[in-house]
């Protein structure tokens, strides 16, 4: 009998040692600071760069969001729509940080999450506004979606 719990014990030592070495460790998030973070009630303009980037600005403050998997259409409904994490609706409503559970939410898709935001200057900005393949401004809908 104790042969077995030994057997058993040292084939899920070395399942777990052979999982945490067969890959890349996770990276940790690096969220902004709540002040800082792209509130999508002031949306002026937004970029689609490709498939996983776009670039958001509210007045002087510019961010580069990303997605953790291909994002294709979203853009569809004539704005970028966000859904902030349970966390930042119960801080404060109109922000995403980078946080877990934030998405970019698209009409008859399904959503996709947010990988990273983080801020950029006005020139890293532009740069990445004239590779976009669509533009908008914030007189598009645009927000968070409940």
């Amino acid at each position: 009998m104790n042969l077995r719990y030994l057997l058993a014990a040292s084939l899920l030592v070395t399942a777990s040692v052979h999982a945490e070495g067969s890959g890349a460790p996770p990276q940790a998030r690096k969220e902004l600071p709540f002040a800082d973070c792209l509130r999508t009630d002031r949306i002026n303009e937004w970029n689609v760069i490709d498939d996983h980037t776009i670039t958001v600005r509210n007045g002087p403050n510019h961010f580069l969001v990303k997605t953790t998997v291909a994002c294709p259409r979203m853009d569809l409904g004539g704005g970028i729509h966000f859904r902030a994490s349970e966390s930042d609706k119960a801080v404060g409503s109109m922000r995403i940080c980078g946080g877990i559970n934030e998405q970019i939410v698209r009409r008859d898709d399904p959503p996709c999450q947010i990988q990273s935001v983080q801020t950029i200057d006005k020139t890293e900005f532009d740069k990445l506004a004239k590779k976009a393949k669509r533009h908008g401004s914030g007189a598009e809908p645009n927000g968070m979606v409940p």
